[in-house]
């Protein structure tokens, strides 16, 4: 209604400038010419208020017109005049009402010169305005990006720190998802350890490329089953030591929220620093596992052993739990050395200790004690169950054949016998009490003809 209503006044507005004005300035003309030519010296000059409304009002156009006819019927009201004198004022009337025109033109036109310059840099003005405007939004935009990228330090920082904390893989693969997850800031995620039934990761493992399916709607490599609530999915494969490890693969549900090439080239400038990561935590492993076990039998050292059997010897203690520690000896081990060499020595201590590996649990502490001995902790069993334990093992070597590599094209078998010695904790405070109980019993065994398991008995 307002806009009509605007449009209607503007229209009526320009009815009376072009239309009614004229048409009363005419009417006004016709009786000031009816008394020109009566009274010219003195009528003249009053057509100056009617030139002034028609200017102002309807525009120079009109105001010219009228002016050319009065000027012109001015001019022919001169010989009407009879005195000279009146005749030359009337002729400076005229050259004044002229000059005042063009005078009042002259400044109308400056006028416009300054309103258009005055728009001209009202529009500038508007113009920087605007930029500066734009300017202020980005630099918003920038603080606002700035922020979060302080928060995402931040986060790295928090979760740089929790990494330092451990060197577990999987509470790695934890935390690494999380981060991810900061990095990119949009989808799920997850790393996978080989993901044999993955799909998606077996595309990008066998194809040796990662995986971006920006929109899964345009994709047709993959069936809609395997798209069952995905919009859009990247998987790119983690690589530890120039070998296959798993991959990272995100996914997102939301159609407004799908993964591009920017988020794929963050995703493999990350990925190398995962691997990274996990290939330390790999060496950790490694590295706290050589700390912990035999080099040549992969059982555990002595000093583990020791340091383990404290700890059970206090836990025992206060919860009451029957603990056995058993120390085992190969019989006449030198002559193996001796016959067929150290290589071949190695490679029976070996086939040795996986047989007790085997044969024990996985609760129960396996050690390589000495040379060619060995130390077990045995959890939860009392001295009767761990001699029927031990007389089994006894049994199991002493039927086994092992292979002896010598420098032959048919390696020899050999046969042998361990002696064991086995001691329950009572009174013990500290392990030396009950391994030297331990090694007694194994004496008893080797002095009894070896090849047999003895009993630590208190002596009464």
């Amino acid at each position: 209604m307002l806009i009509n209503f605007n449009k209607n006044r503007v229209f009526f507005i320009d009815i009376f400038k072009t239309v009614v004005i004229p048409i009363l300035s005419g009417i006004c003309f016709i009786f000031w010419l009816f008394f020109l030519f009566q009274y010219p010296l003195f009528v003249f000059p009053t057509i100056f208020f009617i030139f002034i409304i028609m200017y102002f009002v309807s525009g120079s156009v009109f105001g010219g017109v009228l002016l050319a006819f009065s000027v012109s019927a001015g001019i022919f009201a001169i010989p009407a005049i009879q005195q000279t004198s009146n005749k030359f004022l009337l002729i400076l009337e005229i050259i004044w009402i002229i000059i005042v025109f063009f005078r009042i033109e002259k400044y109308r036109q400056l006028w416009i010169s300054e309103k258009i310059k005055l728009k001209v840099e009202h529009e500038v003005l508007d113009r920087d305005l605007t930029l500066i405007q734009s300017s202020i939004s980005e630099n918003e935009n920038k603080i606002t990006a700035i922020n979060q990228k302080m928060q995402l330090f931040q986060s790295f920082d928090q979760m740089i720190n929790s990494i330092e904390k451990t060197m577990n893989e999987k509470d790695l693969i934890k935390l690494l998802e999380n981060l991810t997850k900061s990095f990119i800031a949009k989808g799920k995620w997850s790393i996978k350890r080989l993901a044999s039934k993955d799909i998606f990761v077996n595309y990008s493992r066998f194809n040796k490329i990662p995986l971006l399916i920006a929109d899964t709607k345009e994709d047709r490599r993959f069936t809609d089953s395997d798209y069952k609530n995905i919009s859009s999915l990247i998987v790119v494969p983690i690589e530890l030591e120039n070998n296959y490890w798993g991959a990272i693969k995100g996914y997102s549900s939301d159609p407004k929220e799908l993964f591009n090439d920017y988020d794929l080239r963050l995703l493999s400038i990350f990925v190398s620093l995962i691997s990274l990561i996990l290939n330390n935590a790999q060496m950790f492993k490694k590295v706290e596992s050589l700390a912990v076990t035999d080099g040549l039998t992969g059982l555990y050292t002595r000093s583990f052993f020791i340091e383990r059997l404290q700890e059970e010897i206090e836990r025992a203690r206060i919860n009451n739990i029957p603990i056995t520690v058993a120390m085992i000896d190969i019989d006449f081990f030198k002559k193996v050395n001796d016959t067929y060499g150290h290589l071949a020595g190695d490679a029976f201590l070996k086939s040795l200790s996986n047989i007790l590996r085997r044969r024990f649990r996985a609760v129960d502490v396996l050690s390589r004690y000495g040379g060619e001995e060995f130390a077990v902790l045995m959890y939860h069993t009392t001295i009767d169950e761990s001699y029927k334990i031990l007389e089994e093992v006894r049994k199991m070597v002493e039927e086994e054949k092992f292979f002896m590599p010598i420098e032959s094209y048919h390696p020899i078998q050999i046969r042998k016998t361990i002696s064991i010695g086995i001691a329950q904790l009572t009174t013990e405070q500290n392990p030396d009490e009950i391994i030297k109980k331990a090694d007694k019993a194994l004496y008893m065994s080797k002095e009894n003809g070896r090849n047999r398991t003895s009993v630590y008995r208190e002596e009464k």
